[in-house]
């Protein structure tokens, strides 16, 4: 047939296949290579996280332990201080 004589939905439906292919394997590909993207930023952030729990983790809590005896230590400072002035202001000197 010539191509004048097909009308518009019929000269569509023959070349579809012109068009329709390729552009069905590139957007496979595409999708396929956003899906690959994906999973290594998941992957990459699972690692980053495991480094964190081994690693900073426990030299955070090294450290908070180390905070959290020095304030039980200031607290019992305070409370003998506090016992030990007998509850009553001193006078200052006359001179």
């Amino acid at each position: 047939m010539i191509t004048e004589q097909l009308s518009p939905l019929e000269w569509i439906t023959q070349h579809i296949q012109l068009v329709g292919w390729p552009t069905l394997i590139y957007a496979t590909w595409r999708v396929t290579r956003f899906f690959t993207i994906v999973e290594t930023r998941v992957l990459s952030a699972e690692e980053h996280i495991t480094t964190l729990a081994t690693n900073h983790f426990p030299h955070m809590e090294a450290s908070l332990q180390n905070q959290d005896n020095l304030l039980k230590s200031m607290d019992g400072s305070l409370k003998t201080l506090a016992n030990g002035s007998g509850g009553t202001p001193r006078r200052p000197r006359k001179r």
